[in-house]
């Protein structure tokens, strides 16, 4: 659609010939009030510009134009201003006035712009002095928005200024609180003391903001907050039991004994970098094996032995003691297991049960302690305390053993057992089937559960492997006679087994429909069994 210029008498056409003349074409600006100014200026009765009304170059003077950029521009407030209007539109429409006094000033007073040509029309002010007469006047919509805001602002204040006051309250009753300071306590030459230490501590304790205050603006000579945060760092932390939190423990058995009475031990050994470091707070080297008696400075420690409590009713759990290994016998783990035994019975406090992962070690001392785990005799599973003379059950950690289970299957590749061999291929082999097909038959099995080299610790991953899901998977495909799956009764047989012996409360959760494990021991699930 062609666009021409709408001034009045103008005829010029946006297109190739105006281009190359230089006339350029601008539409009417969207700010209501200088679209007025431009209405008004081309002295049309009842024009309404559109969105693509446009005016020509022609009707702006060169000043209006910014011609810095490669595309000409018209300038902020820019007025079209040369026109040619005939006689009857050469005089500028006046607003009416409403007062005398007004009116008698518009007969008396000269019209400059009546003989002037329309250049003189162009001034901005001057046509907002024809839009309207009173322009101070506010329209009361607006006039309610300003007043809704301002109030607004005013309410903030007023809260800024209630909540400063509040502060200043506050700390003038801490500063009242310690305005018996014993100033003459801080008095020292070289090194605080320990009264000192443990003062200073105390008041950081109870008031931060207070103790900075003191510090800096009343110069009361109280040790930096880095300093007692380096204080507090050098806690005793020694290989061996922990008294210090054993003892909390016991508090915490006084107060709520059903939360507190009845724990299981949890120990477990980790790996650590071997090494060697000077402790500035002990003064002593690091790194060594330690049993908690002694450092043995002959032997660097690669693993550490954790013992750590778990609480059976609520969610809570306490490290009780550390050591430091290199490689430690089932004998001297035996001893270490029954001294943290006996300061637990000490203290009140029942152990139920103990939990750590199928080591060899592991089963061992379990051996010296009395229960029998090995194969081909009868199964034990319980030792006396040594204190009480109540029997300890011993429960192997069921994830470290699946992931023994899945490891040792993909290790082997094939088990013999008496129903026939046990195969890994057929995991294997589900994969690709799946795969090929593109759809899944039920389970979560992918490449990942395969190629399990960097994820050997997920246990997810080794439930997923060795789950419900692909015994019924491998056995639909033996049933349905695929060549691939023919022989797999016994891998279906052994999943099985893997299924039923981790999961000994499968048939008390499906009767209650519970949602979780820990619903197991649940009072209406314990009622069932």
């Amino acid at each position: 659609m062609p666009d021409f210029c709408a001034a009045y008498g103008c005829s010029n056409e946006r297109n190739e010939k105006t281009k190359q003349q230089g006339i350029t074409f601008h539409r009417f600006p969207s700010d209501k009030q200088r679209r007025q100014s431009w209405t008004i200026a081309l002295r049309r009765e009842g024009f309404e510009p559109k969105d693509r009304t446009v005016l020509c170059s022609c009707h702006f003077r060169p000043e209006d134009f910014d011609k810095t950029g490669q595309t000409v521009r018209l300038r902020q407030g820019a007025i079209p201003s040369i026109f040619k209007f005939p006689d009857h539109l050469s005089k500028q429409p006046s607003s009416s006035r409403l007062s005398r006094t007004s009116n008698k000033a518009t007969e008396e007073s000269p019209q400059p712009w009546s003989n002037m040509p329309v250049k003189g029309f162009v001034g901005q002010n001057l046509f907002h002095e024809s839009i309207s007469d009173h322009q101070y006047a506010l329209e009361p919509v607006k006039a309610k928005e300003k007043l809704a805001v301002y109030q607004e602002n005013m309410e903030k204040l007023r809260r800024d200024l209630r909540n400063a006051k509040d502060r200043e309250r506050r700390q003038k009753k801490t500063l009242d609180f310690y305005s018996d300071l014993p100033v003459e306590l801080f008095k020292h030459d070289h090194a605080f003391t320990p009264a000192q230490r443990e003062f200073a501590l105390t008041l950081h304790l109870h008031g931060p903001k207070a103790y900075t205050y003191l510090r800096e603006t009343m110069k009361i000579p109280l040790p930096h907050p880095h300093t007692l945060l380096k204080w507090m760092q050098t806690v005793d932390a020694k290989p061996g039991l922990n008294t210090s939190l054993l003892d909390m423990l016991q508090r915490q058995k006084n107060e709520n004994p059903a939360r507190y009475g009845r724990v299981c031990l949890v120990l477990d050994g980790m790996s650590i970098r071997r090494q060697v470091q000077y402790d500035s707070h002990k003064q002593t080297m690091v790194g060594f094996e330690d049993l908690g008696s002694g450092i043995d400075e002959t032997t660097v420690a690669r693993e550490a032995l954790v013992f750590m409590v778990v609480g059976l009713q609520g969610h809570w759990k306490m490290p009780i003691a550390f050591y430091f290994i290199s490689s430690l016998k089932p004998e001297t783990q035996r001893i270490l297991l029954l001294h943290a035994l006996e300061a637990l019975h000490e203290r009140g406090i029942k152990v139920v049960c103990i939990t750590m992962d199928g080591h060899i070690s592991n089963i061992n001392m379990c051996t010296m302690l009395g229960c029998q785990l090995k194969l081909n005799q009868p199964l034990k599973t319980h030792f006396v305390h040594p204190s009480s003379g109540e029997n300890v059950f011993v429960i192997m950690d069921p994830c470290h053993l699946l992931k023994l289970a899945r490891n040792m299957l993909q290790a082997y590749s094939s088990i013999v057992s008496p129903a026939g061999t046990i195969k890994w291929k057929y995991i294997s082999q589900l994969n690709d089937v799946q795969e090929h097909e593109g759809l899944h038959a039920a389970n979560k099995i992918t490449r990942k559960h395969i190629d399990f080299e960097g994820q050997k610790m997920k246990v997810s991953v080794a439930a997923q492997t060795l789950s419900r899901s692909v015994a019924m998977a491998l056995r639909m495909l033996m049933e349905a006679g695929h060549p691939q799956f023919e022989e797999c009764s016994s891998t279906i047989e052994f999943l099985q087994l893997v299924i039923q012996a981790l999961n000994p409360f499968e048939q008390s959760l499906l009767s209650v429909n519970a949602s979780g494990i820990k619903m197991v021991f649940a009072q209406s699930t314990l009622s069932l069994t």
